[in-house]
């Protein structure tokens, strides 16, 4: 008759076999974890992104308000809504009118 001697697996194995899915969890939390803070759509990608967006937002205000102004100006430059102001301004501009007694200022190179 023989007899088998068995001995216990080691601390190591036994912890690794009995705690395999845990291990695996933590694994995947920790991958997970780093990727929603740092990944392609993390919380660093968001807070670029808003970011970006506030200049943009800021730059839109400039347009409109840009826009506006000139849409004012094309109002005033249609035929039938010829406003003295804007015409003054249009004749000073573009032909270099003055009025009697001013003062004119030439820059050299210009």
């Amino acid at each position: 008759m023989t007899v088998a001697l068995c001995f216990p697996p080691p601390f190591k194995m036994v912890f690794l076999r009995n705690n395999l899915f845990l291990i695996l969890a933590a694994i995947l939390f920790v991958s997970l974890f780093v990727q929603t803070y740092v990944g392609e759509h993390g919380l660093q990608a968001r807070s670029t992104l808003v970011a970006h967006l506030s200049g943009l937002d800021k730059k839109l205000q400039l347009l409109q308000k840009k826009r506006a102004r000139l849409e004012h100006v094309t109002k005033l430059l249609a035929p039938g809504a010829v406003d003295r102001d804007m015409l003054e301004y249009q004749a000073r501009e573009m032909l270099g009118f003055v009025y009697e007694g001013e003062l004119i200022y030439v820059q050299k190179g210009q």
